[in-house]
């Protein structure tokens, strides 16, 4: 459906393993030398609203979509952010989904390569429907809605003692490091915007978190994958990167 070639400024590795998390590699050379190679032979890139775009590029937001205010339901992000996500209301179908399932996430019009990222990224997993503008000239999305809640919204979480919501909030961690890394070799996404807000639990049982589905595939800390970046021997050095984080996070938050 996306089928201009994006171009990416090359990603610095001091960026992607300091920047993003703020976490050391000190302790794991082999995962600095793995990101090192994988950056500097262009098998990571960056999905960033400042990197250039061509103005072909750029023409595949010039698609004026047939959506109305009566098109927008209830917000699922904070309606004061520069981009704003909602539900898509109404009974009918949009391009074949039932509107129930999709979701309208609408840019800026100076975020419009940020909005070209994600298109490809969401082509990639399959969340993609549409895109275009809406009459304002504004960049939108339409994508398959998720299903699941954020893990603080859950009542076993909430009923759970410390001890217990700690080990929810590592199984949590460790089933979206799985997921992303799994994305990253077998799709071409590594979702590396990894926090609790970012991730929907749809099953809990027993007090444990058994299954997950990512969310959010901007610009921030997300990245495109490319050609030996997505050899399947990669998938555990995918998964260690990400448990950094969630090392961070439960030695330092919880």
């Amino acid at each position: 459906m996306f089928s201009a070639k994006i171009v990416y400024a090359g990603l610095y590795l001091v960026g992607l393993l300091t920047v993003t998390f703020a976490v050391p590699l000190r302790e794991r050379p082999e995962l600095r030398k793995f990101f090192d190679d994988m950056v500097e032979k262009g098998f990571i890139k960056a999905i960033d609203y400042t990197y250039k775009y061509t103005p072909e590029e750029m023409g595949a937001l010039s698609k004026q979509l047939s959506l109305s205010p009566d098109d927008y339901g209830p917000y699922l992000s904070d309606r004061t952010a520069p981009v704003k996500v909602s539900r898509m209301a109404g009974s009918g179908e949009y391009g074949g989904h039932k509107k129930a399932d999709l979701v309208i996430k609408t840019f800026p019009v100076n975020y419009s390569a940020a909005a070209l990222g994600e298109i490809k990224a969401l082509e990639l997993m399959g969340d993609l429907v549409d895109f275009g503008k809406n009459s304002k000239g504004d960049p939108v999305i339409i994508m398959r809605r998720k299903e699941g809640t954020r893990l603080n919204d859950i009542k076993a979480y909430h009923d759970a003692n410390t001890e217990n919501k700690r080990q929810m909030v590592k199984e949590t961690g460790n089933l979206a490091c799985a997921k992303a890394a799994s994305d990253a070799v077998h799709k071409g996404v590594w979702h590396n915007d990894q926090h609790l807000g970012n991730i929907l639990v749809t099953e809990v049982k027993d007090g444990s978190v058994k299954s997950i589905e990512l969310i959010d595939y901007g610009e921030i800390n997300n990245y495109l994958v490319y050609d030996d970046g997505r050899n399947p021997d990669h998938e555990s050095k995918f998964y260690g990167y990400c448990q950094f984080y969630w090392d961070w996070y439960f030695n330092n938050t919880l």
